[in-house]
């Protein structure tokens, strides 16, 4: 079964770099109304004013407010919400005895609280028509736990685990979807070091992976499919899961636990993040994150 993105309103968040930016961008080209949000307002201008038709609301995803008033702002203009993109997120790159409690809230209230929330926002109205797509961008680590991004990681299992139950908790018509990139092409290191580099900083040596026109496929292709399902990207990266298992889980612990894992992965992210320039727009960018859209 194949439908249409024509005429459906989508909320998608984090649309202001790599992955969201680029759904943006396909699901407008797609005849969808898009409502994008991002927390800093000049990025947020600036991709509004490349992507005619675009609904720009600044919103910290951090706060209850801001998330009601974005999921408002979409009914407001267009009476109902029928997608739900959660496309941003946060990461730390580093030991989790390295990380303040700050740091922690940060990735949990942007990667699962947020997402929850927005979802119990916008499933009321899609219970009444008996429609409508709730999807995450997740990741591969969701089903490898490794240092240096072990919160990182811990929030996508979070919010694998809720699309698993709400999947099984609202009615068919409603479709519960969680799309898991691989390591995807992207100013990652760059973020991971609390830089703010523009879209194809020169300077950032981009981490080897899938593109995000990739992942803008796969999500486009499930909200176009016709259930709920969770996929990875590329496919091929969905053995990952195998590491669940106690035999493979029990030896990937003693692999790791004879590298300081944690102080390599912050050294190669400075390797490959040599000249990227702070964003003066987002002072407040914390040391060791990362913008959502990678492993």
């Amino acid at each position: 079964m194949t439908r249409t993105l024509t005429g459906r309103v989508a909320v998608v968040t984090g649309v202001t770099s790599g992955i969201g930016r680029v759904l943006a961008r396909d699901l407008l080209a797609a005849g969808a109304a898009v409502v994008g949000c991002a927390r800093d307002g000049q990025r947020l201008d600036v991709v509004a004013a490349e992507l005619p038709g675009l609904i720009a609301v600044q919103c910290d995803l951090r706060e209850s407010a801001d998330r009601a008033a974005l999921v408002r702002a979409a009914i407001d203009r267009f009476g109902q919400v029928d997608v739900l993109v959660h496309n941003a997120g946060l990461g730390f790159v580093g030991a989790v005895a390295d990380m303040t409690a700050e740091d922690v809230e940060r990735i949990i209230d942007t990667n699962v609280t947020a997402f929850i929330d927005l979802a119990r926002l916008v499933l009321p109205g899609m219970q009444r028509r008996g429609d409508g797509d709730v999807l995450v961008v997740s990741s591969v680590a969701a089903w490898v736990q490794l240092p240096p991004l072990t919160v990182y990681a811990a929030s996508k299992r979070a919010v694998d685990g809720f699309v698993e139950g709400l999947r099984r908790e609202v009615p068919h018509e409603i479709r519960v979807h969680s799309v898991n990139p691989g390591f995807v092409s992207t100013e990652f290191h760059a973020r991971a070091l609390g830089m703010r580099p523009r879209e194809d900083d020169p300077g950032v040596r981009r981490l080897p992976g899938v593109g995000a026109d990739a992942v803008s496929d796969r999500v486009l292709r499930e909200l176009r499919g016709g259930r709920g399902r969770t996929v990875a990207v590329p496919r091929v990266v969905g053995l990952a899961r195998l590491v669940g298992l106690p035999g493979f889980s029990h030896a990937l612990d003693l692999v790791v636990r004879s590298v300081p894992a944690a102080r390599l992965g912050r050294a190669f992210a400075e390797r490959r993040a040599p000249g990227a320039c702070h964003d003066d727009g987002d002072s407040a960018a914390p040391t060791g994150f990362t913008g959502g859209g990678a492993a």
